[in-house]
């Protein structure tokens, strides 16, 4: 790919652009803009040139009743002649894809676009001496991104002096609808979202080019993209569509002495299309107060047609400003209509008005609920902006609830995805690095929630700084803190990448603590073993004396060893090598030991399965942890579908009490058995002892009074339970990998004791309960 232009040459063109939006096959109405241009095409050194454009007009072309085309200067003509212009434009073309542009630094985005365009139209292949090869395939730079381009030989001399090119536009790398800022209400906007709207839009390109069959450079081009809407097109040809050409004309060439090629390496960009933002020339509150006033006096009885164009007008100059107009202009619209305000901002869209809502929302009382519902939803858009997650950081500062922190880590999460490392997610990492200290030595429950974030965003944060490794495994080992928060630490490390650092820690320092430690560092470090981590299997499965984590080890290379998925039956070999000749066998005590569950599950060409754990401790009946996640594999891609967890602890007085030899159920129920068998004639008696003798206390009396055995036995449970530690439960839910929150089991007490159950005196005979 190249220019075929000499060196130390200047080549002028003739260049038009036009563009016809309409509905083809229904009618002959098209409109849309057409950009003139003289073009020059310096080169000063081999593969580098120098782009100017002068003399450029801006039109509207429309279509009258009569069906003929009339032009006219489009609004901001002058200004647009003058920036096309005011900068030339550098760049060099190495090899088929690599085109480089060194613009200069005030150059528009929308004019640099446009020569971008100039650019790809001028770009044409090099086409092979080989007369027999008269259509080849090639990938190449466009300003779609790289395209698989088929070439066309039409007619040759003794270089080929007419060739034609097509392309698939849906095919480029870079081809993708470009995101307007719509309501994030609206149905149809998360349809798009989901399916990109270039996927609904057939575009193809085709190219014509003539070349000098003496000096080899191009002496004209044409180019002409269509675009059909799918949905609402016949025989992908009829329809809604757009129409680009482009024309490039040579007028004439000339030497040139200039051998410098002076550039800015600094402000390098590509070839491909940048987005522009969508902001409105001229930045002013004025108007956006005007309607929003005009829009509040407005009588819903007698003028309520209008308040939907006037509302429509307020949402449209909304999306025009910037952030450091839009905050004044929200703080007047708020004196005169609080609840317009809100609903203007929740309809914009654009991340300047999420801004002005986190910002009013930060004036509001700490408790109050709201700020933590709104807050909430905005973390969940599917698309954030680095502004977002600058102002979810300053509300989290403001506010360290559990739903704002999450807000902030899913926004975190998914614009890492998107852009990598900014400096926005790496201020998110210095404040989340000031709450977890040096240690994690500080408040155990900011602690805890902090570590949950910090695993939801994991990656994030370890590509912000790498060290944030190093402040987990010091929590892990903190004598000061809670299991739960131990455990909260060795979690945090599910997204991050498994380096020697942390490999070689949990079980040689922890060679005797807790089993829901242990596991959970096992679990982290079987996610993409080394040799030295299946040595450590082969020491838990051979040597390891603690019940609990060698049941549940050998539970789980069971199952990995009898998997039938390709890369897990990798692992389970390499496993079955180091144990050699050790039969492997998991246990089929389900109430008492701990234990990996896996069900798979095969439909044609996709796989999934469920699998959980059930984890024990020596100390206890109960489980201290129970988890079920679902994955599912379609074409070669592996997702976790949901994943829901249960820790907790401290429940055995509680269970005694309520279902022990002598705790409230067994006795009650005894007690009412004993008191229906008393009342049933001896006939249904005598059947009735068969069937419920297993269920009756020995030495049970038939009570005198039943009410009064169930009330005693009440107050009993009461007492009972008054008495005991309150135990300790979380739960957790995650959907596609990402943790939606967490629940503790004091948060349940607390928001039961919000909602007082009354029972007022009875009128008549009805009887009905209150909710407060």
């Amino acid at each position: 790919i190249n220019l075929l232009m000499e060196n130390f040459r200047r080549y002028a063109y003739n260049y038009e652009a036009e563009s016809y939006n309409g509905v083809n096959g229904a009618n002959d109405f098209q409109n849309g803009p057409k950009v003139s241009c003289k073009v020059e095409i310096e080169v000063p050194q081999t593969c580098s040139f120098v782009l100017r454009t002068t003399d450029c007009s801006l039109d509207e072309v429309v279509t009258d009743d009569s069906g003929n085309t009339v032009a006219q200067p489009a609004a901001g003509a002058q200004a647009f002649k003058a920036a096309m212009e005011k900068n030339t434009l550098k760049f060099t073309v190495e090899g088929q894809t690599d085109v480089i542009l060194f613009p200069e630094d005030d150059e528009p985005v929308n004019i640099l676009n446009i020569k971008r365009g100039i650019v790809s139209a001028l770009l044409v292949p090099v086409m092979e001496e080989d007369k027999n090869k008269e259509m080849v395939a090639l990938l190449l730079a466009t300003v779609h991104g790289v395209c698989a381009t088929e070439f066309t030989v039409k007619a040759r001399e003794d270089i080929a002096t007419h060739v034609t090119v097509s392309r698939d536009l849906n095919r480029c790398d870079s081809f993708t609808a470009r995101r307007q800022e719509t309501s994030p209400l609206a149905l149809i906007t998360g349809l798009v979202r989901n399916f990109p709207l270039s996927k609904m839009i057939s575009s193809t390109q085709t190219c014509s080019y003539n070349f000098d069959n003496q000096k080899k450079h191009m002496t004209r081009g044409t180019c002409e993209e269509k675009h059909i809407f799918l949905p609402l097109s016949h025989k992908n040809e009829y329809g809604i569509s757009a129409v680009v050409k482009q024309t490039v004309t040579l007028v004439e060439t000339a030497k040139i002495n200039d051998r410098v090629f002076d550039h800015n390496e600094d402000n390098k960009k590509y070839l491909t299309m940048d987005a522009v933002e969508d902001k409105s020339p001229v930045q002013t509150k004025d108007n956006v107060i005007e309607t929003m006033q005009k829009l509040n006096t407005l009588s819903q009885t007698t003028k309520g047609e209008r308040r939907a164009d006037h509302f429509h007008s307020l949402v449209s100059e909304l999306r025009g400003l910037k952030v450091d107009i839009l905050t004044p202009a929200v703080e007047e619209m708020m004196d005169v209509s609080s609840s317009l305000t809100w609903q203007a901002l929740a309809q914009c869209g654009t991340p300047e008005c999420t801004s002005a809502m986190l910002k009013i929302l930060r004036t509001f009382d700490e408790d109050a609920i709201e700020v933590d519902a709104v807050v909430y939803a905005l973390g969940l858009l599917p698309q954030p902006s680095r502004l977002l997650v600058k102002d979810l950081l300053a509300m989290a500062q403001f506010k360290q609830s559990k739903p704002i922190m999450y807000a902030l880590s899913n926004a975190v999460r998914k614009l890492y995805n998107a852009e990598g490392n900014t400096p926005e997610i790496t201020a998110v990492y210095e404040y989340m690095a000031s709450l977890l200290g040096a240690d994690c030595a500080g408040e155990k429950d900011l602690t805890f929630l902090t570590l949950r974030v910090v695993g939801n965003m994991g990656d994030a944060m370890e590509a912000a700084d790498n060290t944030i490794k190093t402040t987990l495994l010091k929590c892990m080992r903190q004598p000061a803190t809670t299991l739960s928060v131990q455990l909260a630490a060795i979690q945090a490390f599910r997204r991050m990448t498994m380096t020697d650092e942390v490999t070689n820690f949990p079980f040689h320092m922890y060679p005797k603590g807790a089993v829901q430690k242990r596991l959970a560092a096992y679990l982290i470090l079987m996610r993409n073993p080394t040799d030295s981590d299946i040595e450590m299997v082969k020491k838990l499965v051979k040597q390891e004396q603690n019940a609990q984590v060698k049941a549940f080890v050998t539970s789980h290379v069971y199952n990995i060893i009898s998997s039938t998925d390709s890369e897990t039956k990798n692992l389970g070999q390499k496993i079955m090598d180091a144990l050699q000749d050790t039969d492997v066998e998991t246990h089929n005590e389900y109430t008492t030991k701990s234990r990996n569950y896996k069900l798979g599950m095969a439909l044609e060409s996709m796989q999934g399965g469920v699998q959980g754990n059930v984890i024990f401790d020596p100390s206890s009946q109960l489980p201290r942890e129970v988890l079920l996640e679902t994955t599912l594999k379609v074409f070669g891609y592996s997702m976790d579908i949901w994943e829901v967890g249960v820790e907790g602890k401290g429940f055995e007085p509680t269970i005694e009490a309520l279902f022990g030899k002598n705790g409230f159920f067994p006795d009650t129920v005894s007690k009412a058995l004993y008191w229906a068998e008393d009342k049933m004639p001896p006939k249904v008696r005598e059947v009735l002892e068969k069937w419920i003798a297993p269920l009756k206390s020995d030495g049970q009396k038939v009570p005198e009074n039943l009410v009064r055995e169930i009330t005693r036995n009440f107050n009993k449970l009461v007492k009972d339970l008054q008495s005991q530690e309150s135990p300790e439960a979380m739960a957790y839910l995650r959907i596609m990998g990402a943790e939606l929150g967490y629940i503790k089991g004091t948060e349940l007490k607390s928001m039961a004791d919000n909602v007082k159950l009354s029972i007022p005196a009875p009128q008549g005979k009805t009887k009905f309960f209150r909710i407060r």
